[in-house]
């Protein structure tokens, strides 16, 4: 087909009903109404889930247990989680659905942690977590986390309190595992897991200099291993199928997608 005078306004015009029909349909998929769609596919309520675990038990715990490190509090400001639609992947303007941002949540501390939305159900090849700076303080939180995104808190064997003040906001990105997954009314239920023992994984604590018998990591006090903990931070992400939706991970696990 050969182009005329009027080509590029055509072209325009072709271009600018394009671009209206995809931000419908992403629109469309983002809502996710609960009267559901026009062809008949219904919404139901799906929850993303945030739980905490250890790859390395013996190294690094939870409260309770008897490992060498035990992370008591880990306190995250987490922002809308973007789910990337299947074949938008790798796109100049991916298709995402949007789930509420949690917000500040202790990861640590045995909270079952969830969002829950509306959803029509649909296949998904990547995920996008931001992490965010806390602005103010308030009841549910520490004041130490405001102006930071993490703030874990532990001990080391020996009884020495340790805590680590992090305000990087990384977009932590999980790719699917198996190039794919989905989320439908059958299985509603996913789970970001956070692995302690990735995320304090070469952490030296011995090198560290103690102030007042506990050690500080931060920008300002033993910034080298603030900087360890923090290129960690993607390797300890991942997502997970939650088959009895009870906000922690299954006796046999099913990952859905981690960090490349």
């Amino acid at each position: 087909m050969t182009w005329g005078a009027r080509a590029p306004r055509l072209e325009s015009v072709l271009r600018r009903s394009l671009t209206l029909g995809l931000v419908a349909w992403g629109t469309l998929t983002m809502c996710a109404c609960s009267s559901g769609t026009e062809t008949g596919n219904p919404s139901f309520e799906a929850a993303l889930g945030y739980t905490a675990f250890s790859s390395e038990p013996a190294q690094v715990g939870l409260p309770a247990s008897n490992a060498d490190q035990v992370v008591s509090n880990a306190w995250l400001d987490l922002d809308a989680v973007a789910l990337v639609v299947a074949g938008s992947c790798g796109a100049s303007q991916p298709i995402a659905v949007s789930v509420p941002a949690l917000g500040v949540g202790d990861h640590a501390a045995g909270k079952h942690n969830v969002t829950r939305f509306q959803l029509t159900g649909a296949t998904y090849c990547e995920l996008d977590l931001p992490f965010v700076q806390a602005t103010a303080a308030n009841a549910d939180q520490p004041v130490e986390l405001v102006d930071h995104s993490l703030f874990v808190r532990g001990a080391l064997a020996d009884g020495t309190p340790f805590s680590i003040l992090s305000s990087a906001t990384p977009t932590v990105h999980l790719s699917a595992d198996a190039g794919s997954f989905s989320v439908t009314e059958d299985s509603p239920n996913v789970l970001i897991a956070f692995d302690f023992a990735a995320w304090l994984s070469g952490l030296d604590f011995a090198s560290a200099t103690p102030e007042n018998g506990s050690i500080i990591v931060s920008a300002a006090q033993n910034p080298s291993l603030l900087a360890r903990f923090e290129s960690n931070l993607p390797l300890g992400v991942a997502l997970y199928r939650d088959l009895d939706g009870d906000g922690k991970l299954d006796l046999a696990p099913v990952r859905l997608a981690h960090s490349p």
